[in-house]
């Protein structure tokens, strides 16, 4: 992917109706270069200027699996992993992520919020704790 918003993007409205599921998916050996959003889990995802919804996404995210991720990020934020508080990500696997920055500045970085992630071998940025 080149020069896009979005590279791996997984997204959910907040108060999405009912209950659905987004699982058991593989994202592997994809190159980003200059990339806004390389790695994205959006379950707030709100397309308007605000939103005034305040319930949580039902839509359980779980078994994703990012594998052999590399390149640049044109932003800072490499790896979002924003997920519900109602029904935090679970299962999510990211395995040999190395993505620096397109303007050669210090590392990327992760932002995390419920989720439950496993980090398998190399990890540039350094992953959430």
């Amino acid at each position: 992917m080149r020069g896009t918003t979005n590279g791996i993007r997984i997204k959910t409205w907040a108060n999405s109706p009912g209950s659905s599921a987004a699982t058991n998916m593989t994202f592997e050996n994809i190159v980003m270069n200059n990339v806004t959003n390389p790695i994205i889990i959006d379950q707030t995802y709100c397309p308007f200027t605000s939103c005034t919804s305040i319930a949580p996404s039902r839509v359980k995210i779980s078994d994703i699996y990012f594998k052999n991720i590399r390149g640049t990020s044109s932003s800072k934020v490499a790896v979002t992993l924003e997920c519900s508080k109602g029904m935090p990500c679970q299962n999510i696997y990211l395995e040999d992520v190395h993505l620096d920055l397109s303007s050669g500045e210090k590392h990327a970085t992760y932002t995390c919020k419920n989720v439950r992630a496993k980090y398998i071998g190399t990890q540039i940025p350094p992953p959430c704790s």
